[in-house]
């Protein structure tokens, strides 16, 4: 029926508020233990690939404990209430009202026009489905039930219509950074004379520190893949062979003086950090970075999306020294978008994205969104970081959908109990020690009924999800038709997309 998500912390009998459960397991270790989680944390990040991604992902997780709904978040409802309202989070964007995309010629205005019908239809639906949630006001267990489904098909028009929104202000970004800095650059790759655009993505290129020169990752690859390898280099003929770091340094310094953008790019990150045979000067570093950035360069976008985005949070995994800057969320979030929208296979913007949603960094924070963007990277998760805290997006997003209620067949513990073992299984240490408060809370509670279990009574687990225990096999029967079913169907479904849509 109606019932609450959460473990209480005073031990009370019955299922507390979803808030507890979703703040109790997302604080950060302390002492000796925040010191062993620190020390596992860099040691896997200097097994794995995308240092940044990681370490970014560490520090949202130790934020995460601030998972308060704000007044007016998004609810595309509070566009629903009001349209004019959702126009006016457009506006705020200072986003130009361009196209959607600038090389779409005249066709694009047409497309405008179509986007804008799309948004208008989904603003009625929003409006229509979030009156009948609003007139389902009876607490009964059925009613409960049934305003569940009303609440879960206003969640997907509402995430539709924001997907809508989001992406339609990605390409206005775009838009409004090539206004600021001109079209983008294609040159040919020197092999295949293939036109790449250079700028786009570091992902599309094989850069060559002895040159300057690069060639399009198809080469490089098709390269590898015949047996040749590349000892030399394909362009100008000098050996690749490992040099040491001063030589390394040194090369890549003078590509950065003659005004190659990644090669100001790296100079620029390794003077912030003081690393890679750099000498530490965050000042100097910053501005060989804005050089590479007014070339387009995305590694030099993305870092000045996080030095934008610096705050006391971020300050014990960034540091820069002095500031030579000064904290701008919106200019942040400008940059950051600018990245994926240059190329959406960047992981490392895809989890600022949904990092700026979680911690509410924008000024219409989207639990929506910040499952959609953690989730693209929870997909590919290898430390475990990222699945705990989709795990937490997604109690965030049931408790903007369905207040403190559960109910079989709309119940969101099932899918976080399976990101919180995954979490677990890949030995995140958060995650293991999250997972045995829930299952230490939720398995002397009876899923169906709310009954207590007494001392040395043990409920029966669920075989499929093992996400829900039950008093005794009526009860486990009564919650399977009721709707558990779909609950364990949908809980292991990968992709956020698909599982919000799920029956």
């Amino acid at each position: 029926g109606g019932r609450s998500e959460t473990p209480r912390k005073d031990g009370a009998g019955g299922s507390g508020d979803l808030e507890v459960a979703v703040e109790g397991v997302s604080q950060r270790p302390s002492g000796e233990e925040e010191e062993e989680a620190s020390e596992a944390s860099e040691a896997r990040q200097a097994r794995t690939r995308g240092t940044g991604l990681r370490a970014g992902l560490r520090v949202l997780v130790e934020l995460s404990d601030e998972l308060e709904l704000p007044a007016g978040s998004w609810r595309g409802g509070a566009a629903a209430e009001e349209k004019g309202a959702s126009r006016a989070w457009k506006a705020d964007t200072s986003m130009s009202d361009e196209p959607l995309n600038p090389m779409a010629g005249p066709k694009a205005g047409e497309d405008e026009e179509r986007q804008e019908t799309d948004e208008e239809r989904l603003l009625d639906e929003i409006a229509e489905q979030k009156d009948l949630v609003d007139a389902l006001t009876g607490n009964t267990r059925e009613e409960f039930v049934r305003r569940a489904l009303y609440e879960k098909k206003l969640g997907q028009l509402e995430f539709k219509y924001q997907l809508l929104v989001e992406k339609k202000c990605l390409a206005r970004v775009l838009l409004k950074f090539q206004e600021l800095y001109g079209d983008l650059y294609s040159e040919p790759c020197l092999i295949c004379l293939d036109d790449t655009h250079v700028h786009a993505s570091e992902n599309l290129l094989e850069q060559f520190y002895c040159c300057g020169g690069f060639i399009c990752k198809s080469c490089a690859r098709d390269s590898r893949e015949s047996g040749l390898g590349i000892g030399k280099c394909p362009l100008c003929r000098e050996s690749l062979k490992n040099k040491t770091e001063a030589e390394n340094a040194a090369q890549v310094m003078a590509l950065a003086k003659r005004g190659v953008s990644w090669a100001q790019s790296d100079v620029g990150r390794c003077m912030i950090r003081g690393v890679r045979g750099f000498e530490k000067q965050a000042q100097t570093g910053l501005e060989w970075v804005n050089k590479a950035a007014t070339q387009n360069s995305p590694s030099a976008l993305h870092e000045l999306s996080k030095i934008y985005r610096a705050n006391t949070d971020l300050a014990n995994l960034y540091s820069y020294g002095t500031n030579g800057f000064e904290t701008d969320q919106d200019e942040a979030y400008f940059r950051v978008s600018v990245a994926f929208a240059l190329d959406n296979t960047n992981q490392d913007a895809v989890v600022m994205l949904g990092s700026f949603h979680h911690l509410e960094r924008v000024r219409e924070p989207s639990p929506y969104l910040a499952c959609y963007y953690v989730n693209i990277v929870a997909c590919e998760d290898t430390t475990g970081a990222a699945s705990y805290l989709y795990s937490l997006s997604l109690l965030r997003l049931a408790k903007h959908l369905h207040g403190n209620n559960i109910t079989n067949g709309s119940n969101v513990l099932p899918a976080a109990f399976f990101w919180l073992r995954k979490s677990r299984d890949m030995g995140y240490k958060v995650g293991r020690e999250t997972l045995k408060e829930w299952e230490s809370f939720w398995q002397i509670h009876c899923a169906n009924c709310a009954k207590k279990s007494q001392a040395g009574e043990k409920f029966k687990q669920c075989s499929k999800c093992k996400a829900q225990w039950y008093c005794s096999k009526e009860c486990q029967v009564e919650a399977w038709r009721a709707g558990h079913k779909k609950d364990c169907k949908r809980a292991a479904i990968l992709n956020f997309e698909d599982y919000l849509n799920a029956e």
